[in-house]
């Protein structure tokens, strides 16, 4: 096994040396020739935002990632936007806890980035 470090001024593959830059640029070249998405944000990217926003507890916090797992088992959300779905289970979370409060920051914050 060939273990390579990031701090590598230059890396060594069989008989051949190649610089820091160079390594990057195949890499990138890979990547574009083979039309690689390296990030492909999911609701989990987007939960912690709304969640923030929404100043929620624990409990919140708790149904809305029990929720986000449920969402993540069906093919239909792909259909959404992950950042409205995910301000979704941050709202749904709110009003199952009794968080009035918080589903209104939610959705400020949630419209202020749509028409942004």
């Amino acid at each position: 096994m060939v273990c390579f470090s990031v701090r590598q001024k230059t890396f060594r593959v069989d008989c051949n040396t190649y610089s820091r830059c160079e390594v990057v640029a195949m890499e990138w070249l890979v990547q574009e020739v083979l039309n690689f998405q390296c990030f492909l944000p999911t609701i989990y990217n987007f939960l912690w935002f709304y969640l923030k926003a929404a100043k929620a507890n624990k409990e919140v916090e708790k149904t809305a990632k029990y929720l986000a797992v449920v969402a993540l088992l069906g093919h239909e959300q792909l259909s959404y936007w992950t950042s409205t779905v995910a301000a979704g289970l941050v709202v749904l979370a709110s009003l199952a806890s009794n968080q009035d409060a918080s589903c209104d920051r939610v959705m400020e914050v949630y419209l202020k980035h749509r028409i942004i």
